[in-house]
């Protein structure tokens, strides 16, 4: 069926006339910054008294006549004065939505952001919103003017004021009127300690989270993710635009060409062959290649790529007393298999193709739940491993979810696998009572069992699969991290380097401010992989856009190498924050785009569908997701790097590629693990109380 692709944006038309904006050198009331930026000819030329090279900003009330004060009427060909005329919108949309008595506030790029109260979803101890945000480009997609319509998810704001809340360092975000604000910012000037001391306690509202939640007892509910998140977010942001901005007092705004999101111009859709996503499993018995395109389907029918370098594997497990009688029955569903009419799951090494059995004499149990590292440490101390001839695996049956009231709780499970890294053992976890819950329907317990076979066999070392296409020498690294929403603060980088066959060779991790560690970590992997063959080129995912600073010790390396060449950068970015998505009305309801599919959304920047949607394929099952897009922006410091037309594809293909090859679960993904992997090391080394041990470098325990 041929597709039919939309996008969250809505055209406006230019002005009939610009507007004429009124001009202050100082700050009225009233008025708004213009930053030295944005300072164009014109705006100089009404200064002629005034050097404006040593000024960072001016002010302008926009069209609001200050007397005898200049004006100009904006140039919207300028591209200064078109950003004026950005700020100008962005201003118009804040005060309209203001006037209807709505929240609006700036979402983490600066755009602007209105919370829509629910009708339902409210309980007694906080109210839900709806969060709505706008981005104003010009002519990226089409000629016109565009604005981004895109959905932010919810919000809970308490009912209990502040005033009320006895700790007040568990509060964090608080609503206050029409805005929000951090009760804990720094009061480093005159402006923020005099917002403060204006602050009626009585009046500002927590936003929900889980430390206050937990201090107040509201009960914390495990989140409800939607099947399908297009058919949620479509619905959501056209019911938005058709009961707030399809309305005439919003249109002398916005005077939209058309009531309706645009289609995705043709001209600027394009599709990667799936057949480059294809997969390289075990030989057959006779020595032939067998492959495949969807590990799901795969691993039922061939054997992994590669065994673990060793033929000894043992398993022991580490439990709390209470739960030690379900051990034996894990173990045994573990190894030998599922007893249900559809079996997917025959046993540990039917499914991974590796011999393992159980190490009964390093079986842990421990007595105290809440801090159970003592006892574990003190029988650890007591054991030992064959190192020399054996592989072991741990797993740890969890009494705690990762929803867990208590962040502590939520602790022991790294501390455990820093604790047995330490020893050479990788661990897997295991929450018991999904586990106890799972075993009852042997049917769904299988495909959690397939996921933990697939982990444990690349935590030892195998492979179980690789990319089958592999006809460039490219060495490709990738850099990502983890923001800790609770604490706001980004823990770490990581490097990872992989072969252009997709396996992984080893990976370095930083701490974010160690910017000249990071590019020495880079240019390592440079020089170890080209000492060894001839690149193509060398190609950095970053998790963000790469900036100067990182940049330049990365090109002195390559320069003291003697390596001419070409390096590309790709900023790869999760769209959770969905600033732009496109969907398919042509798709049975269903809306996710083919797999493969990209859309140039401007100049070397690309949304790009990574899923398990593949061309003609009649069923679809739900469990296989439904992932957004990423986006993707390309560069390089190179002059002449893209003359060659087709670089850009292959440069998109190389991260719809390396999106295959992620060996935690059998779901696709929509982000390559040149990026995925960094950030779940991000996520856990911090952590650590003495960092990751050089020797678990080269080692995907982390998965």
């Amino acid at each position: 069926m041929q597709e039919h692709l939309k996008t969250n944006i809505l055209n406006f038309k230019w002005p009939n006339s610009a507007p004429t904006i009124f001009l202050s050198l100082e700050d009225i009331e009233g008025s708004h910054p213009i930053h030295k930026s944005k300072f164009s000819r014109q705006i100089k030329e009404v200064f002629p008294d005034t050097d404006l090279s040593n000024t960072d900003q001016i002010f302008t009330t926009f069209i609001t006549e200050i007397p005898n004060a200049p004006s100009i009427k904006l140039n919207l060909v300028n591209g200064r004065e078109l950003r004026i005329y950005k700020q100008y919108l962005k201003h118009q949309l804040r005060s309209y939505f203001k006037s209807k008595d709505y929240i609006v506030v700036k979402n983490f790029v600066g755009d602007v952001q209105v919370w829509m109260p629910s009708k339902k979803g409210n309980t007694a101890d906080y109210n839900l919103y709806y969060k709505f945000s706008f981005k104003i480009q010009f002519a990226k997609l089409t000629d016109l003017p565009e604005l981004i319509v895109s959905y932010d998810g919810t919000s809970k704001v308490l009912t209990t004021s502040v005033k009320d809340i006895e700790d007040s360092e568990l509060i964090k975000r608080c609503v206050y009127g029409q805005k929000t604000f951090n009760y804990q910012m720094d009061l480093d000037t005159e402006e923020k300690q005099e917002f403060y001391n204006a602050i009626q306690f009585d009046q500002a509202y927590p936003i929900f989270n889980l430390s206050l939640a937990r201090a107040l007892d509201i009960p914390i509910e495990e989140p409800i993710r939607p099947i399908n998140k297009y058919q949620k977010y479509v619905a959501l942001i056209n019911n938005f635009a058709t009961n707030y901005l399809f309305k005439e007092d919003f249109k002398v705004i916005f005077p939209f060409k058309t009531d309706t999101f645009i289609d995705v111009p043709l001209n600027r859709i394009n599709h990667i062959d799936p057949q480059v996503g294809l997969l390289e499993f075990g030989k057959d018995q006779y020595g032939n290649k067998k492959t495949h395109l969807v590990p799901k389907k795969a691993m039922n029918i061939l054997n992994p790529y590669r065994r673990p370098n060793n033929q000894n594997i043992k398993i022991f497990f580490i439990c709390h007393t209470s739960h030690k009688d379900s051990v034996l029955s894990f173990y045994q569903n573990l190894k030998e298999g599922v007893n249900t009419e559809k079996n997917y799951y025959k046993g540990l090494e039917a499914y991974v193709n590796i011999k393992a059995s159980s190490s009964k004499e390093h079986f842990i149990e421990f007595t105290n739940e809440n801090d159970p590292i003592p006892e574990i440490v003190e029988k650890l101390e007591s054991l030992t491993f064959d190192h020399d001839n054996v592989l072991y695996a741990a797993f740890y049956l969890s009494p705690f979810d990762k929803f867990t009231q208590n962040p502590e709780d939520r602790e022991i499970y790294i501390q455990i696998k820093e604790l047995f890294l330490n020893e050479g053992i990788v661990t897997q976890v295991v929450d018991y009572e999904k586990m106890v819950v799972n075993i009852e329907n042997q049917y769904n317990f299988q495909f959690s069992l397939q996921n933990m076979a697939l982990a444990i066999h690349a935590k030892l070392g195998g492979a179980p699969w690789k990319l089958a296409v592999t006809d460039k020498k490219e060495l490709v690294i990738g850099v990502g991290a983890f923001t800790n929403q609770g604490e706001n603060r980004r823990y770490i980088a990581s490097a990872f380097s992989f072969q252009n066959n997709g396996l992984f060779r080893k990976f370095e991790y930083f701490d974010q401010s160690e910017t000249e560690l990071l590019a020495g970590s880079i240019c390592k992997a440079i020089r170890d992989f080209t000492s060894v063959a001839e690149a193509d080129k060398v190609v950095i995912h970053f998790y963000k856009e790469m900036s100067y600073e990182e940049l330049k010790p990365i090109i002195r390396g390559m320069h003291t190498l003697g390596l001419k060449i070409p390096l590309y950068i790709l900023n790869i970015n999760k769209t959770e924050a969905e600033d732009i998505i496109a969907y398919d009305l042509n798709w049975n309801k269903k809306l996710m785009p083919v797999s493969g599919t990209y859309i140039r959304i401007s100049e070397n920047h690309f949304l790009l569908f990574n899923n398990a949607r593949y061309p003609n394929s009649q069923r679809y099952a739900d469990t296989d997701g439904y992932p957004f897009p990423i986006k993707i922006k390309v560069s390089s410091p190179d002059e002449d790097a893209f003359e060659d037309a087709d670089v850009v594809l292959e440069l998109l293909t190389q991260v719809y590629q390396f999106s295959r090859l992620y060996w935690k679960s059998l779901r696709q993904q929509n982000v390559p693990i040149t990026i995925k992997y960094p950030e779940m090391v991000a996520q856990i080394a911090p952590h650590f109380n003495n960092g990751v041990p050089d020797d678990a470098k080269d080692a995907l325990w982390f998965l």
